[in-house]
């Protein structure tokens, strides 16, 4: 528990904006510049809420976060400017030098404000732009579903 309360303050020095992780297990790696958060983790950044069984974050070697990975169980809830995400995924990559998501595994997002329903095999959420980009396979094509209203 003291390396996880650590592990925050260390993180909140680092970024502008606050992240909150919590998680049964926590490991650091100096030499590999990793660390590993394992059981139960939740994971929130400003609006942004992750929940999945594993967290790995690798840093620079000025220590600053260079991507987080979640695996196991993946479930999510996602803001950008426009849009509110919520979901699912084998697997969650946050970049924050682009502040950029990448999901991927059996994707499946309910856009929350038009109810509409993303799923794929990959899936892109660039808070920044504002763009998503979703990927299929041969098998698995892109699937959107969503309500039009005809008079």
């Amino acid at each position: 528990m003291k390396y996880l309360a650590i592990f925050l303050l260390f993180t909140k020095l680092l970024l502008a904006e606050k992240i909150t992780v919590t998680a049964d297990n926590f490991e650091a790696y100096e030499n590999k510049k990793i660390s590993i958060l394992k059981g139960h983790v939740h994971i929130q950044k400003g609006n942004d809420d992750i929940k999945a069984n594993k967290l790995v974050i690798e840093f620079n070697k000025s220590n600053k976060p260079l991507k987080y990975t979640l695996t196991g169980g993946v479930k999510f809830q996602i803001h950008t400017a426009t849009q509110n995400f919520a979901g699912s995924a084998r697997k969650i990559v946050y970049d924050p030098s682009k502040k950029r998501y990448i999901a991927s595994g059996s994707v499946l997002i309910k856009e929350k404000l038009s109810n509409k329903v993303l799923q794929g095999e990959k899936i892109v959420i660039d808070r920044i732009s504002g763009k998503s980009i979703i990927t299929g396979k041969k098998n698995r094509p892109v699937k959107f579903t969503f309500t039009v209203d005809e008079e």
